[in-house]
């Protein structure tokens, strides 16, 4: 099975990164007894429980995640953008 992700599979990651909502992540730090499996946590990159019952959260960058999305973006626009001229370099054609 091949992990590598689809350009398509990519762009909808980031869209997802950059849109989030920390409703569920915050709903999991703050009650006890949630069913993780039911919530929404892709926009969680770290989560601590410290000695002291503090608990802390930490989540993707979403300006970052927007960069990319506009990059990305462009790139398709662009008539072939970075990827056409990697395929250019390499002696393939652009598509």
């Amino acid at each position: 099975m091949s992990r590598r992700k689809s350009r398509e599979d990519l762009i909808g990651l980031l869209e997802r990164l950059a849109f989030y909502q920390p409703n569920d992540a915050i709903r999991m730090a703050m009650e006890e007894g949630v069913d993780i499996r039911k919530l929404r946590l892709e926009g969680v990159a770290e989560f601590k429980c410290h000695a002291n019952g503090a608990m802390e959260l930490k989540f993707f960058d979403r300006t970052k995640a927007l960069e990319l999305l506009l990059a990305l973006e462009g790139e398709q626009k662009d008539s072939g953008g970075l990827m056409g001229f990697l395929q250019q370099l390499s002696g393939g054609e652009s598509t």
